[in-house]
C-alpha cells in the first residue's frame, strides 16, 4: 500500500508517494512531467489542463490560479479546485504513476476551521479521490522534519521544543513540538499572509509603471486569464531573483511580456534590490495597510507569545517562500536563542510530510483498533478475578478497623452512658452508623491505599497483553508503559455503601452485640437483666433460664432489657478494641466479602475492567511511532 501526499499550494503544487514499510523517503510524483506543478488550472477545447499547459499563448479559457487562497472566502474558487484536482489525477493514472490501492492525503492551512476542512474533503472526493484525508500542512511539516533523513535535525533538539514555519503563496503556518512527540504539538498562523501577496504587489507596480497602464488595468480587470497568467510570470520573476539572491549581491530579473486582449500590450516585469525592498516593507492593500515584512514580524512574535514557556530551540524553515533571507532573519531574530533551519527543498517538504503522515495515520489507527479488539472485557476481568482473593484481606482489615473505631465503639459509649435504652436499639443504631459510614467518602478513602497495591501486583499481567501489539505495529513499549497507580490509570473505586446486604450486615452486628450480651451475661455466667418481658430478675441463672426457655428466648429477652446503668459499667469499649474481636470480625468479613458472585467481587471486578480499557485506549490515542 502506499500514501499519496498531495500538496495542492496556492502558487505550485507538489504529488509525493510513500511505500508502506518502506525505508526510502517518499518520493515525487512528476505531473505534466514536472516535479513541482504550477498551480494554474484551464480549458482547452473543453479539455482540463493544469500547469504550464494551461499557459499556452493564447492562454487556456477560464484560466485560474490562486485559487486556494480564495477557497476559505470565496465559493466561485470552488469549482476550480474540483477542476485542478481533477487535471492532476487524470495526468497520474495516464502516466501509470497511481495504483488502485494509494491513499491520498491533502493538505490544508492550519488556520482552516472544521467545517472549511469537510467542505474541502467533499470537493476533492467530487473530484475524483476515494476517501481523501485532509491535515494541517504544518503538521505535515513536522512530520517531515521528524522523519525526513535528508533534514539531518539534532534528534535531542528535536525532543526538547523545535518551532517548524512553514510560508507559502497564501499561508503562513506554524507548527510547534515540545518533547519530540506529535501529541504535543500546537498548530497554528495566519491564512492570508504568503508569497503570492508580493506576487500581486510586484504586477501591480509593473502596471503603474507602463505607459500602457490604463490599457492594461482594463485588461486584467476583464480578463481572468490575462490576469492568472501575468501574475504567475510575476511569481516566476521574484522566484528566480530570490534563487540568484544567495549566490549575488546585486541580481536584477526582468522580463518584457506582449499582452495581445484588446490590442497588443507590452508589460516589462523587472525586481532587483530596490524593487525587491519596496515589494517587502510598503503598505500593501491585501494585509490592511501593513507591509509585508510587519505582518511577518507579527506572526512571528505572536508564535515566540505562544511558545513563551518553553522557547523552541529549533527553528525549521519550510515552504516555498522560505528561500527569502529577509524571512530567516526575521525568524532568527523572533528566536535569537533557536538553531534555525531550512529545508534543502522546501518545495517538496510539505508533499513528503502527507504521505508520512497517511504511513503514520493507517498504522496508527490498526494499533488503536487491535488495542480495542484484544484487550478485551472477558481477558482483563479474568486477571481481576484471579487476582480477587489477593485483596480481600486487606480490605477486611481497613473495614473492621473502620467499622469497629467509626461505628460500634462510639454507638456503644452511648449505650453505656444511657443515651440508649437496649441493645436492640444499639444494634439498630450501629446497623444506621455502619450503612452511613460505607456510602461516605471516608470509606473509599480508606480502602484506596489497599486497591493501589493490588493494581501493582496486576501491572506485570496486563502488560504482557499489551506489548506483543506494540511489537506488531512498530510502537515502541515504552509509550505503552503501564502505570496503574498513576492519577486516573486504572480508577477503581471501592464503594462500600453498595455492598450493603444481610450477609455483611449480619456479620459485623453479630460479632459486636455477640461481645456485649457476652459481658451481660458473663462472669459467674448470671444473666445482668434488671427487668424484661419475661419476668426475669438480677440473680436467675441464664442457664437455667435457657433449660426452660431456650437461648433464643434469652437472648431476645436481653436485646430488649432496659439494663440498669450501674450493670452498664462492663468494658465493652476495651473488649471491642482488643485483637480477638477484630480478629473474628475480619474473618467474618472475609467470608462475606469472598462470595465470588456477591457485590464486592461484582464491583471490583467489573469496575477495574472498564477503567482499565479506558485507560488503556487514552494512551493508545497518545502513542506514535518514535523520531528515526
Amino acid at each position: 500500500m502506499r500514501y499519496i501526499g498531495f500538496d495542492m499550494g496556492d502558487g505550485e503544487s507538489a504529488v509525493a508517494a510513500f511505500e508502506r514499510g518502506s525505508l526510502i523517503e517518499p518520493v515525487i510524483l512528476p505531473v505534466c512531467g514536472s516535479a513541482s506543478l504550477l498551480s494554474a488550472v484551464g480549458l482547452l477545447g473543453g479539455e482540463i489542463v493544469v500547469g504550464d499547459r494551461a499557459l499556452t499563448d493564447a492562454l487556456a479559457q477560464e484560466l485560474s490560479v490562486r485559487f486556494k487562497s480564495r477557497f476559505a472566502t470565496d465559493p466561485a474558487s470552488y469549482e476550480d479546485v474540483v477542476r485542478f484536482v481533477r487535471g492532476v489525477l487524470s495526468d497520474l493514472r495516464q502516466s501509470g504513476a497511481l495504483r488502485p490501492d494509494d491513499r491520498f492525503v491533502v493538505g490544508c492551512p492550519a488556520g482552516w476551521n472544521t467545517a472549511a476542512r469537510a467542505r474541502y474533503r467533499d470537493l476533492l472526493a467530487r473530484a475524483g479521490m476515494e476517501n481523501p484525508q485532509v491535515i494541517s500542512e504544518s503538521r505535515a511539516a513536522f512530520l517531515y522534519a521528524k522523519y525526513a533523513r535528508t533534514v539531518a535535525l539534532d534528534v535531542d533538539v528535536l525532543n526538547e521544543s523545535a518551532l517548524v514555519a512553514d510560508i507559502g503563496s497564501s499561508t503562513l503556518d506554524f507548527a510547534y513540538i515540545v518533547d519530540g512527540r506529535e501529541t504535543g504539538v500546537g498548530t497554528f498562523g495566519e491564512t492570508a499572509l504568503g508569497g503570492g501577496i508580493l506576487d500581486a504587489a510586484l504586477l501591480r507596480r509593473a502596471v503603474e509603471r507602463s505607459r500602457d497602464r490604463a490599457a492594461l488595468r482594463a485588461v486584467l480587470s476583464e480578463s481572468r486569464s490575462w490576469y492568472s497568467y501575468l501574475e504567475i510570470e510575476a511569481r516566476r520573476l521574484k522566484e528566480e531573483y530570490f534563487t540568484r539572491l544567495a549566490a549575488e549581491a546585486a541580481p536584477v530579473v526582468k522580463k518584457t511580456l506582449r499582452v495581445c486582449y484588446d490590442g497588443v500590450q507590452r508589460l516589462t516585469l523587472q525586481i532587483d534590490n530596490e524593487e525587491a525592498s519596496h515589494l517587502v516593507d510598503d503598505p500593501l492593500p491585501e494585509l490592511d495597510g501593513r507591509s509585508f515584512s510587519q505582518a511577518v514580524s507579527e506572526a512571528l512574535a505572536n508564535a515566540a507569545r505562544l511558545t513563551a514557556e518553553r522557547p523552541p530551540r529549533l527553528l525549521l524553515l519550510t515552504g516555498g517562500a522560505s528561500r527569502m533571507p529577509f524571512f530567516r532573519e526575521a525568524c532568527q531574530e523572533a528566536f535569537p536563542d533557536a538553531v534555525v533551519v531550512s529545508c534543502p527543498e522546501p518545495e517538496f517538504s510539505i508533499a513528503k510530510g502527507l504521505a508520512y503522515a497517511g504511513w503514520v495515520d493507517e498504522n496508527l489507527r490498526a494499533f488503536r483498533q487491535a488495542i480495542r479488539e484484544e484487550i478485551t472485557d472477558a481477558r482483563v476481568s479474568a486477571i481481576a478475578a484471579e487476582a480477587l482473593p489477593a485483596l480481600i484481606p486487606s480490605v477486611a482489615r481497613l473495614l473492621c478497623d473502620l467499622i469497629l473505631d467509626e461505628a460500634a465503639i462510639p454507638i456503644a459509649q452511648q449505650w453505656k452512658r444511657g443515651d440508649i435504652r437496649t441493645l436492640g436499639e444499639m444494634n439498630d443504631r450501629i446497623a444506621a452508623r455502619v450503612e452511613r459510614l460505607l456510602s461516605s467518602p471516608l470509606a473509599e478513602e480508606t480502602l484506596a491505599p489497599a486497591v493501589q497495591v493490588w493494581l501493582s501486583s496486576l501491572t506485570d499481567r496486563l502488560q504482557a497483553m499489551v506489548d506483543p501489539i506494540c511489537d506488531r505495529f512498530e510502537v515502541p513499549r515504552r509509550q505503552m508503559r503501564l502505570d496503574l497507580t498513576a492519577t486516573g490509570a486504572a480508577d477503581v473505586r471501592l464503594e462500600p455503601g453498595s455492598w450493603m446486604g444481610l450477609s455483611l450486615v449480619g456479620a459485623v452486628l453479630g460479632v459486636i452485640v455477640s461481645v456485649a450480651a457476652g459481658l451481660l451475661c458473663g462472669g459467674g455466667g448470671i444473666a445482668l437483666i434488671a427487668t424484661g418481658p419475661l419476668g426475669f430478675v438480677a440473680g436467675v441463672a441464664v442457664g437455667a433460664a435457657a433449660s426452660l426457655l431456650g437461648w433464643s428466648a434469652v437472648s431476645g429477652a436481653l436485646m430488649r432489657a432496659d439494663v440498669p446503668l450501674v450493670l452498664r459499667r462492663v468494658n465493652l469499649e476495651k473488649r471491642l478494641r482488643s485483637e480477638s474481636v477484630r480478629r473474628e470480625l475480619r474473618q467474618k468479613l472475609t467470608v462475606s466479602l469472598s462470595d465470588e458472585a456477591g457485590p464486592f467481587s461484582t464491583q471490583v471486578v467489573e469496575g477495574f475492567s472498564r477503567s482499565f480499557r479506558g485507560y488503556v485506549y487514552s494512551i493508545a490515542q497518545a502513542a506514535e511511532i518514535p523520531i528515526a
